[in-house]
């Protein structure tokens, strides 16, 4: 499996590990078998019942829902992850780190009966080949990618720091600060920088919980504050 950089505004690295092609389609076969076994539950539904029009098109419209909205709805509900997904340990996010939101989702669900074709998806296969970072053509139309989760940041742990932080009062004129220190860090010599995060970070160690670990790294302190200021994604690699 490949890694995909991300390089943020705040001069910040993080890397993901991109689900590769054995992954996805592991995942993509386990969302086909429940997908498979919901049809049949409904199937099964019209046995021993008086099949009325109506009731022919309820049938008609649940089976599209299970068929066309599988996907968008779980990735929707599970933030990017359908159940196989999950059981893969992998998750759909947009290109920045962040979050995939309502219309990425809908748009890559959409493309997906384009890379079905002809069937079984051959052309999202090839195009996943092709990809340096193995997205496929809604992956490359909505601007998504697929990654691993990394144990220590699964979205669960993200989501329990960020809530963690979220609430605590960050005024303007320090996240500008916050923010100007990354932009500029890279041009301090070593010792300026240290000093210069640790001047800005003091003030702010009692109001966020710092942890011992973060006051003797008082840069890794600010990205988590600037993170839950700006919902970034916690940094893998600080350079």
């Amino acid at each position: 499996m490949d890694d995909y950089r991300l390089h943020t505004p705040e001069q910040v690295d993080i890397t993901y590990t991109v689900a590769g092609l054995g992954s996805r389609f592991s995942a993509l076969l386990i969302d086909m078998i429940i997908q498979g076994l919901a049809l049949l539950l409904l199937v099964a539904s019209l046995g021993g019942y008086t099949v009325s029009e109506e009731y022919i098109a309820v049938f008609i419209l649940a089976c599209a829902v299970v068929v066309y909205g599988y996907f968008f709805i779980f990735e929707l509900m599970l933030k990017g992850r359908t159940p196989g997904k999950a059981l893969l340990k992998i998750r759909v996010v947009r290109m920045d780190g962040r979050a995939a939101d309502v219309s990425c989702i809908l748009l890559r669900n959409l493309l997906r009966i384009i890379d079905f074709l002809p069937a079984f998806y051959p052309v999202g296969a090839i195009t996943m080949f092709m990809h340096k970072d193995s997205r496929r053509l809604g992956d490359l139309v909505a601007g998504t990618i697929v990654i691993v989760e990394r144990k220590k940041d699964s979205l669960n742990s993200i989501l329990a720091e960020k809530d963690a932080v979220v609430n605590t009062a960050l005024s303007n004129q320090e996240y500008a600060v916050i923010r100007d220190f990354f932009a500029r860090r890279n041009k301090l010599d070593k010792e300026a920088r240290k000093r210069l995060a640790a001047a800005i970070a003091a003030p702010l160690y009692a109001n966020w919980d710092a942890t011992e670990a973060e006051r003797q790294d008082p840069e890794r302190f600010l990205h988590r504050v600037l993170y839950a200021k700006e919902a970034l994604p916690p940094a893998d690699t600080l350079l």
